[in-house]
């Protein structure tokens, strides 16, 4: 680089910031596809926990409130 030019051309900037611009709009779009993986897989947790949760049913077991027959 010659004395009298103290900083790099404009072209070596367009250069490396249309570079930027594209790695940002990579990121961008696998934030993107990452979010839409996380929506979905706390969506099969939700329906995994639903189906899962029920509370276990005890046939033997008088339900509370129940009035005996005397």
């Amino acid at each position: 680089m010659p004395p009298e030019q103290k900083f790099p051309s404009a072209r070596y900037f367009q250069i490396h910031f249309q570079y930027l611009q594209e790695i940002i709009a990579d990121l961008h779009l696998q934030m993107e596809n990452a979010n839409q993986q996380i929506a979905e897989l706390q969506r099969q947790l939700q329906l995994n926990h639903a189906v899962n949760d029920t509370p276990p049913h005890d046939f033997g077991k008088k339900p509370e409130g129940c009035l005996e027959r005397g």
